[in-house]
């Protein structure tokens, strides 16, 4: 049997680590939950099988831009499948905990995390979090106000990170300490908006780091994925045992596809180039935004 070459071992290595083993065992995990605990799996499956396909794409685009599947899932939660915007943003979050957990864990293999600045940031968005869902609570007014800004605002920030200069080499993580308190601010920032439309956290903090101070957009993605996955979880157990729970009927099909979307994200990212991901990802954010505000504006005459 012929050797392979040098190149091909590589990118085996590389398809192996993103389709690991533990998904089969997730699925078949799945497939045994989902049928002991659905009181009709058939009907159910039959009425919400389209949204392992939502999860899917949300994770991919969370993923590569660290904002989270909620840009996808709150869209076409409210616009397709006409859900309240407070469950849509219920399912946004549980949803998340699934797509940028398994993201975060493919970050995590690949020991890009910034630890010290990860260190600078949970903080803050906890107390963020914390306000935004027991303090003013999310409701469907503010879910649809402040979307389409936000959505709109990080599509802009992703298009300003793709004409940026090249990423600096750096070899350490430190930040002048001005950096710093900017990173606390932003990462407060991000939480208190995710609280309200399950967006904001991953990509503030990101943005703050390529675009203010020229750290690589590796490093900071990175980053952005494993806040988003610690917070998505901390407000999916504030909405669990807090805010009426949390419809698991929809979120374990979203659920199911985010955790293979955010597996196919790295892949994806490395056979496309970073801009042309960039500008995908902008055009869907900056469209949701402009169809929020539309929408808005069309329900205020009426």
């Amino acid at each position: 049997m012929t050797e392979l070459p040098q190149r091909q071992k590589v990118e085996l290595t590389h398809r192996l680590r993103y389709w690991s083993p533990w998904l089969l065992i997730f699925f078949l995990v799945w497939i045994v939950c989902y049928l002991s605990i659905a009181p009709a799996p058939t009907e159910l499956f039959i009425k919400n099988w389209p949204f392992i396909f939502v999860g899917f794409g949300g994770a991919i685009l969370g993923n590569i831009s660290a904002v989270g599947g909620g840009i996808i899932f709150i869209p076409a939660m409210i616009f397709f499948y006409h859900l309240p915007p407070v469950v849509a943003l219920k399912v946004a979050i549980l949803s998340q905990c699934f797509g940028m957990t398994s993201g975060a864990l493919g970050w995590l293999q690949r020991q890009k995390i910034p630890w010290s600045m990860f260190a600078l940031t949970l903080p803050g968005l906890l107390l963020g979090s914390t306000i935004s869902s027991l303090v003013i609570h999310p409701s469907a007014l503010l879910v649809k106000v402040l979307f389409g800004p936000v959505s709109i605002f990080l599509g802009v920030l992703t298009l300003r990170s793709t004409f940026r200069k090249k990423d600096k080499v750096i070899n350490s993580f430190e930040l002048p300490r001005v950096g710093k308190i900017l990173l606390v601010l932003s990462s407060f920032l991000g939480g208190l908006i995710t609280g309200w439309i399950a967006i904001g956290e991953g990509e503030i903090v990101s943005a703050l780091l390529m675009i203010g101070f020229s750290i690589s957009s590796t490093l900071s993605i990175a980053l952005g994925v494993v806040l988003l996955a610690i917070n998505s979880m901390y407000l999916a157990m504030i909405h669990q045992f807090f805010l009426d729970g949390l419809p698991w009927e929809i979120a374990c099909f979203t659920g199911l596809g985010c955790v293979f979307g955010a597996r196919v994200a790295p892949f994806l990212g490395q056979k496309m180039k970073t801009r042309t991901l960039k500008y995908i990802f902008s055009a869907v954010a900056i469209g949701d935004g402009i169809i929020f505000i539309a929408q808005y504006l069309l329900a205020q005459q009426h």
